[in-house]
């Protein structure tokens, strides 16, 4: 059950509020180099810096898997991290919320997973619990992978929706998580980078507290991804909606 789960959530770092202010989140900014390139400028919360650069490289498909980074070198003064990998990646900038060549070279997710629709609204309410917005009332997105026959929740906090789901999967790996038997559920809104970066972990089902870009759902409709939104339309639409490959969900009864 749901209630039971182990959890390894990550740091985060904000200033506490006085006077009645509320406390703020602490965000930085970190260029990237992959072999001697710049690839992208990171926006992010400065914590577990060296596992969400490995979560880019692996969610971006610049690499396959974490042996084929050979260095992470990291100037917290300079702002400034260079990594180097094996062979010669494609590392062209990544364009946020595009379906780009990213998607198109990504890697296609299988279907042995399936899960009981209960159980997605299970996580759902579990997860919603668990937001940094709500245990701490700070500005940031919650990202977290459930892995449900381990009974265990990852759950990864930034002040960027793109950055959190790099930092979840950077962390994952570090714990050996298996993402191909888990549950990936954020706060962002599901853009085609984020369900780029689920498909390249073999991430199968994908759950967003936002509703769908339409760049998410053509990564999702080509990447296999089963990609569950919650849409708010008044009163007429409201709740959890499969947008895409429904038959990874088990109806009960």
């Amino acid at each position: 059950m749901v209630r039971e789960l182990k959890i390894f959530e990550t740091d985060v770092k904000y200033l506490e509020g006085d006077d009645g202010r509320p406390p703020v989140a602490i965000d930085d900014k970190l260029d990237l180099y992959v072999n001697g390139a710049l690839y992208t400028t990171l926006y992010m919360s400065p914590t577990h810096v060296e596992e969400t650069i490995v979560g880019v490289l692996l969610g971006d498909g610049l690499v396959r898997s974490a042996d084929e980074i050979e260095s992470v070198e990291v100037d917290e003064r300079n702002k400034r991290a260079e990594v180097r990998v094996r062979g010669q990646p494609e590392a062209k900038r990544v364009h946020l919320e595009d379906c780009s060549p990213a998607t198109l070279r990504a890697m296609r997710v299988g279907f042995g997973l399936k899960v009981p629709w209960s159980r997605i609204v299970e996580v759902y309410v579990d997860f919603n619990k668990r937001t940094i917005s709500v245990t701490r009332g700070l500005a940031m997105h919650t990202s977290a992978l459930y892995e449900l026959e381990e009974g265990r929740a990852i759950v990864a906090h930034d002040t960027s929706r793109h950055t959190s789901i790099a930092k979840l999967i950077g962390i994952a790996l570090k714990v050996g998580a298996r993402f191909d038997r888990s549950l990936l559920i954020t706060t962002g809104r599901a853009s085609a980078d984020m369900v780029t970066r689920a498909a390249n972990v073999r991430s199968p089902i994908v759950i967003s507290t936002r509703g769908p870009l339409y760049s998410g759902l053509t990564a999702a409709s080509l990447l296999g991804i089963t990609l569950v939104s919650y849409l708010r339309r008044g009163e007429q639409v409201r709740g959890l909606t499969v947008m895409t490959y429904p038959e990874r969900i088990l109806r009960d009864g």
